[in-house]
């Protein structure tokens, strides 16, 4: 099994006053790489630098990992891209491949207009 990441919800919903009085939308998923673990975690928005995200201790050892970052919020079309590490630092696959033969690789993307 490869690393891999998802984006679960960017929650515009949920948009939220942050520390210097700039609203923030949670965005939020999940990460695994097996029994190798999940280091880092991290979140582009459209071509802009990969942020790093906070995660959430696992359940144990074999569990996805939760992850969120907040995202200072701007109106308009955007593109969100999430990537993990191993426990190790080694990062996920970012070309793309089917699942077949020896399991899917690539990384998730959405696209939303806010």
């Amino acid at each position: 099994m490869h690393a891999t990441s998802v984006i679960d919800t960017v929650a515009v919903d949920m948009t939220m006053i942050g520390a210097n009085r700039n609203k923030v939308v949670p965005i939020g998923g999940i990460a695994h790489a097996g029994a190798r673990g999940i280091s880092k975690v991290e979140v582009q928005m459209d071509d802009g630098p990969w942020e790093e995200a906070e995660l959430r201790a696992p359940l144990s050892p074999l569990t996805w990992v939760l992850w969120k970052y907040n995202w200072p919020f701007k109106s308009g079309k955007h593109t969100f891209t999430v990537r993990c590490y191993e426990g190790n630092g080694t990062p996920q696959i970012a070309t793309p491949s089917p699942a077949e033969p020896n399991g899917a690789t690539g990384l998730h993307s959405k696209a939303m207009m806010l």
